[in-house]
């Protein structure tokens, strides 16, 4: 597809673009990426693959249909964002209400940008809307931190996670840090790891972010090169990266919210 966004993504967009060539188009697709990471362009590509009338599968960029969607007035697609801090119940209301009208297309499309913002009771009527979408219903999830989503809404989602820029680097680093930390390292040895890497906000959230996703991997099994560590010291060491981004989100420095976090799973 022609996403015009990142080669770091080309396998995932190849995939995507064999799913609508093929007609394997799922209801719900999950898109998981850093806080720098442009989601909401990366859905856009997607979008336009599946409406572009020109190359199926693809998108030309050029054409009115795709042209709508890069100026967000299609007829047939809907976007939601937070309020405040949160996705509320009442929007969620709103797009269920948006679904049950007859598209001018083939398919209604709803984008939930933050949708790991959403209140309990925002999820618990999505839910209904990703049990039982109407007609050819596209509904997409863009996320910073999928573990503030429950358990059934992800079980209902095609999951992909979203490479930015940095990324690569973000990941390299957090695979040092863990590997170091399980070795038994000292804080001031894990300061010193960060020294040269994180230089602000922005560098402090992709390694947050690279940090759970190897968890998340050694919790699957999946992750190489790194000791074995038990479930139980994983997960608190992912429920203590969740809480740093809290930190820093309610207005902690970056780098005091991260030395605090190196503390916590140090020696």
């Amino acid at each position: 597809m022609n996403f015009g966004y990142s080669k770091k993504n080309s396998r995932l967009e190849d995939r995507l673009e064999r799913a609508v060539a093929e007609g394997r188009i799922s209801h719900a697709y999950l898109f998981e990426g850093a806080g720098n990471t442009d989601k909401l362009a990366f859905a856009k590509g997607f979008i336009k693959g599946v409406f572009c009338p020109k190359n199926l599968g693809e998108n030309c960029g050029e054409c009115s249909i795709c042209d709508k969607v890069d100026h967000d007035n299609h007829e047939d697609v809907e976007y939601i964002f937070k309020d405040g801090l949160s996705v509320k119940d009442s929007a969620v209301e709103a797009i269920q209400e948006k679904l049950n009208v007859k598209p001018l297309g083939d398919r209604n499309v709803v984008v939930i940008s933050d949708s790991d913002t959403m209140t309990a009771r925002a999820q618990n009527r999505l839910l209904k809307t990703l049990e039982e979408p109407p007609g050819q219903a596209l509904l997409i999830l863009l996320s910073e931190n999928r573990e503030n989503l429950t358990q059934t809404i992800l079980s209902r989602c095609v999951k992909f996670r979203i490479e930015g820029d940095g990324q690569e680097a973000g990941n390299a680093k957090a695979e040092e840090i863990i590997k170091k930390s399980m070795e038994g390292a000292y804080f001031y040895e894990l300061i010193h790891l960060t020294a040269d890497h994180v230089k602000g906000k922005a560098d402090t959230e992709i390694l947050l972010d690279s940090m759970e996703q190897c968890y998340r991997n050694l919790m699957a099994g999946k992750q190489e090169g790194v000791p074995k560590y038990s479930f139980d010291d994983l997960y608190r060491n992912i429920h203590a990266v969740e809480e740093t981004r809290k930190q820093i989100k309610q207005g902690m420095s970056a780098g005091n919210a991260l030395k605090s976090l190196l503390l916590k799973i140090s020696k």
